[in-house]
């Protein structure tokens, strides 16, 4: 990890990255490389610090209430392949995770959002399969393929997990696990589209 590259940390994506994308890069860049260096020294940091600031009991649920806030940290732009397309699938999985504290304990919503959730992971599946297909050509794309099947990698076993924990739910009706990995989720769904705009922008 570089001193620009952000953690998969869940505080980071949800409360950090948003809050420093309303500032310049001149001004974000010094915070972001300092947050980024204390995770990478002290993993857990920058949730810690969130919470301390916050002080909420349940930093998961929230963490997860916010996790369909945008922002351009992994927002692609408008010169890349699918580039709205991926947008939109992204944030659309987004909004439907960070639904699901409201949602889980009725029972005929929460099966109707796990099967929207199942789709939107099949459509993002599929814009990010379409953006790689139409930059295949490009030699940076090609040069990062191992990257970019690594996290896409990533995305597919987040997914499953999330799963998991669905099918755990109905059986213990614990739901602090369900928003953990809808969290989880969420994170790398965000990586993933980061890795993209890297990528991208690399070319």
């Amino acid at each position: 990890m570089n001193n620009s590259e952000p953690p998969p940390s869940l505080a980071f994506y949800t409360v950090l990255a948003p809050l420093l994308s309303k500032f310049s890069n001149d001004q974000a860049r010094p915070l972001r490389e300092a947050f980024v260096f204390a995770e990478k020294q002290n993993p857990g940091f920058i949730h810690d610090f969130v919470a301390g600031v916050i002080q909420n009991e349940d930093m998961t649920e929230m963490l997860l209430r916010l996790g369909s806030t945008q922002c351009n940290e992994y927002l692609i732009g408008s010169g890349v392949e699918y580039h709205a397309e991926l947008n939109e699938k992204a944030q659309v999985l987004r909004g439907l995770l960070s639904g699901i504290p409201d949602l889980i304990t009725v029972r005929s919503s929460f099966l109707q959002t796990i099967k929207d959730i199942a789709q939107s992971i099949k459509d993002l599946l599929n814009a990010v399969n379409g953006y790689y297909n139409a930059s295949s050509n490009n030699p940076i794309v090609a040069q990062n393929k191992r990257l970019f099947d690594h996290q896409k990698k990533n995305f597919v076993r987040c997914s499953k997990a999330f799963s998991d924990s669905l099918r755990n739910y109905f059986k213990d009706s614990q739901a602090s696990i369900v928003f953990l990995s809808a969290n989880k989720l969420i994170t790398q769904t965000n990586v993933l589209m980061r890795t993209i705009k890297i990528i991208s922008e690399t070319g």
